[in-house]
């Protein structure tokens, strides 16, 4: 096949257009972006973070992770606080709106993401998950 790399790269650009429109799609029902999803996801499974480090996570600049923190906080989901020992360093939670919500819609969302993949066998998405691992130690 000719040319394969630069249709490979079209093609994962296609595909991660297609599968995160959905993804979009499917939050707005919970009245959400995919940030404030993935700033909500994060903090439900892996508890009280550095703001930085949810930004890192969840793959958006400083700035960005202000603005999503800052939503979440008027929709009383989640508190910002700052560490005690480095004032630096600001935490943040979620309150207990913010994880009874989560705890809601976070079983409506893996529901939502296994029907998206119910047409693949697990075989190939075993294979699909290792291929990428292993193209992202090659990308870094």
């Amino acid at each position: 096949m000719d040319n394969v790399n630069l249709k490979l790269v079209i093609a994962m650009a296609r595909t991660y257009d297609s599968l995160f429109f959905e993804v979009e799609k499917s939050l707005k029902e919970f009245e959400l972006n995919i940030s404030e999803f993935g700033v909500l996801e994060m903090l439900y499974h892996k508890g009280d973070q550095p703001v930085q480090k949810v930004a890192e996570k969840i793959l958006v600049t400083s700035g960005t992770i202000t603005y999503v923190i800052n939503k979440l906080e008027k929709k009383d989901f989640v508190v910002r606080r700052k560490c005690n020992k480095d004032k630096r360093v600001y935490y943040v939670s979620l309150t207990e709106k913010g994880h009874d919500f989560i705890d809601y819609i976070f079983p409506k969302h893996k529901d939502f993401i296994d029907n998206l993949f119910k047409d693949i066998s697990e075989e190939n998405k075993i294979q699909l998950l290792e291929n990428l691992i292993q193209l992202r130690k090659v990308l870094k």
